[in-house]
């Protein structure tokens, strides 16, 4: 069995807790790497924000573990304290290895004043700097002007480069991929915006409510879409979408009976008779996500769709569309599904 992977993250008086807060609190809520600080002698610090950390561990069981990926954060005396200099036998430990190191800010000064940063393409807080904090530099000739670099197993970056530090860790970790980490970290990564806010324009809609709960909804997924098709046809009307579900207030819970409206986008609103309607929708802000595969498994989207809204602090408007792109009844891992989340925008 495979053993789980952690993220060691060195904490001291005074060190910039921001700096590593966005890669670790990725790690541990959407991924099932353990996150574990250590201290040097495994006491209390306090962080320069003045918050208050009780570390997991002391650096000699650190350098006693197998580390997947060790992160030094920068911080008011890591470049200049002679008690940080007890952490080079693990640095240098974690770098023979071959697994990640990940230095920002001052921590690169720290790095480069003892020999690590020589040989291997880096950055920092600036060229110049990195020099003057690290008289014993001697890596000029690799630095790299960028917010942060990966070479090799290491990585660094300048201290207001969180996001893209971030970012170079996830990638080295083969994170990415997981949906759930991507769409929550599409929000600070401004360079790959395909999550985000979006606006839908008014939506001319010939649709049909039902009063339903989840078992009330399951008989509709083919005899309710095939009625609507022929409906519009019978009505003369243009069809100009694939079929979409709208949920009204429906809270996941099986038995609460809640409004769904299944229909076809028009190109023009027109007189039908009842019980359908066709009119405008108006305009909609939605948070979207293309789920590709059976619809079983489209509670897994929008579970971790709701979780990263939630830790965003984003609020939902209780209504919620579905629009159905591609669906195959006897391949439902071919199924395209696009959702989208209504979100009332502060």
């Amino acid at each position: 069995m495979k053993a789980q992977r952690n993220c060691y993250v060195y904490v001291y008086n005074g060190y910039s807790d921001w700096e590593p807060a966005l890669a670790i609190f990725g790690l541990n809520n959407f991924t099932d790497i353990r996150v574990v600080p250590f201290s040097l002698d495994g006491r209390p610090v306090t962080s320069g924000g003045n918050v208050s950390v009780q570390p997991q561990q002391s650096l000699e069981q650190a350098i006693a573990a197998d580390i997947d990926l060790l992160i030094i954060p920068g911080g008011t005396t890591i470049a200049s304290s002679s008690e940080h200099e007890a952490l080079l036998p693990l640095l240098r430990k974690q770098l023979d290895s071959g697994q990640l190191l990940a230095a920002i800010c001052d921590a690169t000064a720290f790095l480069g004043n003892h020999g690590l940063l020589d040989q291997v393409p880096h950055t920092g807080n600036d060229a110049q700097v990195l020099q003057m904090m690290a008289p014993a530099y001697k890596g000029a000739a690799h630095y790299i002007n960028q917010p942060s670099v990966t070479g090799g197993n290491l990585i660094t970056a300048a201290g207001t480069a969180m996001v893209p530090f971030t970012k170079e860790i996830y990638t080295s970790l083969g994170l990415l991929d997981k949906k759930e980490l991507a769409f929550w970290f599409g929000f600070f990564d401004t360079a790959g915006a395909t999550l985000k806010f979006s606006h839908v324009p008014p939506l001319p809609f010939f649709y049909r409510s039902y009063e339903v709960n989840m078992a009330g909804m399951l008989p509709l997924v083919r005899t309710a879409t095939l009625e609507m098709y022929r409906q519009a046809v019978g009505a003369g009307l243009e069809v100009s979408g694939p079929v979409q579900w709208h949920y009204h207030q429906f809270d996941g819970n099986p038995d609460t009976i809640f409004r769904l409206d299944i229909g076809l986008p028009v190109t023009a609103p027109a007189p039908v008779p009842a019980p359908y309607k066709c009119e405008t929708l108006p305009a909609f802000d939605c948070i979207s996500a293309t789920h590709e595969g059976a619809w079983d498994k489209l509670g897994d989207t929008y579970g971790k769709l709701i979780g990263a809204m939630q830790v965003l602090g984003i609020q939902m408007s209780g209504y919620n569309r579905e629009q159905y792109f591609q669906y195959d009844f006897n391949q439902p891992d071919q199924n395209i599904t696009n959702v989208q989340i209504g979100v009332i925008k502060p």
